[in-house]
């Protein structure tokens, strides 16, 4: 059996969006826990295999659409390289093993989360995508749920400051993909999509640093040093923002990141330099 087509059709570069799970417990200090932090990890990974489950359920929902679709055309199941059946089977499979590692080896709060975020993949697949607006707001939610899944996980108290940052990057990621797309059709994106996602972008920027700096963060970690991690979070912005704007492929926010060495450099030197900080 030839697993490449399937394995392409769970979007490993998507497994990236996964990873704030894992933000609770550096921001909790609970990296020195390791029933905490093999919590979180069985969470991540359990929050990796039912995502990847929900992409092949997506996929095989739009196989029609995507055959015609420039770029989507090349997805397994669009293109006839992953029966419906094979895809469908291996979703069941996924959802099956990431459920019974969350239920066995993280907390139910956890396990409670993932499952609303199951229905809410559900939900966006065969209703919510196909509006402009509710759809970003369902992907930027299924982002909210991680942070929670990962607090409830460790578990520690959820920060309405990491929740709140989490949505509004999640929704600018969400309308750059929806701006990527138009660029790709027409050319360019109309400038009020382009304002939306430089306003959050902006907004995020703002908000992270402020979080670093306001009394209650001070408080909690003991230190004013969490402010030099706002560097390479706006400079990782600036980036994205400039990768955006000259792709003329359609390609997704995860995408211009696994693919952009900067970018992942970034974001390395922003979580060592958390993790150094905050251990």
């Amino acid at each position: 059996m030839n697993l490449r087509p399937l394995v392409l059709a769970t979007r490993p570069a998507q497994a990236l969006k996964n990873l704030p799970v894992l933000a609770p417990m550096v921001f909790g200090h609970r990296l020195h826990d390791a029933v905490a932090v093999a919590s979180v990890v069985a969470c991540t990974v359990a929050w990796w295999l039912v995502a990847s489950a929900g992409y092949l359920v997506n996929d095989v929902a739009d196989r029609r659409t995507d055959a015609v679709h420039p770029r989507r055309r090349t997805r397994p199941v669009a293109a006839g390289t992953l029966s419906v059946g094979g895809a469908l089977g291996a979703a069941a499979v996924l959802y099956g093993v990431g459920f019974a590692i969350v239920g066995l080896g993280s907390t139910p709060a956890a396990a409670g989360v993932l499952a609303a975020y199951a229905a809410l993949t559900a939900v966006y697949t065969f209703a919510a995508k196909r509006s402009a607006w509710v759809g970003p707001l369902v992907v930027a939610t299924g982002f909210v749920l991680r942070v929670l899944a990962g607090a409830w996980a460790a578990p520690v108290a959820p920060s309405a400051w990491i929740l709140g940052m989490t949505g509004g990057l999640a929704l600018a990621l969400a309308l750059a993909k929806q701006e990527a797309e138009r660029r790709r059709a027409d050319g360019e994106a109309p400038a009020s999509a382009r304002r939306r996602t430089d306003v959050l972008l902006v907004g995020v920027a703002a908000a992270y640093a402020a979080y670093t700096a306001v009394p209650s963060t001070v408080a909690l970690h003991g230190t004013h040093a969490l402010l030099v991690t706002a560097a390479p979070v706006a400079l990782a912005l600036a980036r994205f923002r400039q990768r955006l704007r000259a792709d003329r492929s359609g390609a997704g926010p995860a995408e211009l990141v696994a693919r952009d060495p900067v970018l992942l450099l970034l974001g390395a030197a922003w979580a060592v330099t958390c993790v150094a900080i905050l251990r």
